[in-house]
C-alpha cells in the first residue's frame, strides 16, 4: 500500500527525487557543481516529510543501527540510502519491513584442516543473540559476532594458521543472516567458504617455519 500525500508533501517528494538524482551523479565521478547544497536541501526536506507523516515511515533496523540514530533525528537523512528507503516506503509501506531471522539458534559446522594432525576437525557453531557459541573438543563457550573469543584459542591450540580478517567475516555472516533473513543452507554455505579460506591459509603456510 502506498502513502497518500497532500499537495505540500507531493512537492517535497518531487524535490527530494530531483535532488537525489543530481546528488547521485557523484557516484559516477560527475558531481554536480551544487552537490553539497543539493544534498543538504534533500536531507532537510526528507526529514520534514518524514515528520509530517502519520504513522512515521518505517526503516530497516540495520539502517538505524548502522547510523546510530533514529529516523526522527535530522542527521538520519544525510544518507542517500536513507532517502532512497523513504521514497520506497512512500510507494509501498511494507518496503522496509525487516525479514524474519530464520537461523537464530541453528547449529552449523566448519571442517578445519590441521597440518599438525593431518586431518579435518569439526567445529560446531550455534548462532544466537549474543553472536556464536563455538565448540571444538575441550574448547567451548560463547563468543561475540566475530566468534573469536573461543575460535582463536582453539585454532592456536592446534597451531592452525588463519586469515587476519576472520573476525570481520564472521561478523558479516551474522549480520547478513539477520538483515536478510538468510536460510540455514545459505549461512552454512558461507561458513563452508570460511573453512576453505582457513584451510588454504593453513595448507600454504611455509613448511620451513618452526
Amino acid at each position: 500500500m502506498n502513502v497518500e500525500l497532500n499537495a505540500v508533501q507531493q512537492e517535497q517528494r518531487a524535490l527530494i527525487e530531483t535532488n537525489l538524482e543530481l546528488v547521485k551523479q557523484e557516484i559516477n565521478g560527475q558531481a554536480h557543481e551544487d552537490h553539497n547544497q543539493l544534498f543538504e536541501q534533500m536531507a532537510v526536506v526528507a526529514h520534514e516529510l518524514h515528520m509530517s507523516l502519520e504513522p512515521r515511515p518505517r526503516h530497516h533496523q540495520y539502517m538505524i543501527e548502522n547510523s546510530g540514530m533514529q529516523p526522527e533525528e535530522v542527521e538520519f537523512y544525510r544518507s542517500i540510502h536513507a532517502v532512497e528507503d523513504l521514497l520506497a516506503y512512500l510507494d509501498n509501506t511494507d518496503a522496509n519491513n525487516d525479514p524474519e531471522d530464520q537461523t537464530m539458534g541453528d547449529s552449523f559446522e566448519m571442517l578445519i584442516y590441521s597440518r599438525r594432525w593431518g586431518h579435518d576437525d569439526r567445529y560446531t557453531l550455534i548462532r544466537n543473540e549474543e553472536g556464536w557459541h563455538v565448540s571444538h573438543q575441550t574448547y567451548a563457550g560463547q563468543s561475540g559476532r566475530d566468534a573469536l573469543q573461543v575460535l582463536i584459542p582453539s585454532l592456536r591450540h592446534d597451531s592452525i594458521k588463519f586469515p587476519n580478517q576472520l573476525g570481520d567475516v564472521m561478523v558479516d555472516i551474522w549480520n547478513q543472516a539477520a538483515e536478510y533473513g538468510l536460510p540455514h543452507e545459505e549461512v552454512q554455505s558461507m561458513l563452508n567458504e570460511v573453512a576453505v579460506w582457513i584451510n588454504a591459509t593453513e595448507r600454504t603456510y611455509p613448511t620451513f617455519v618452526r
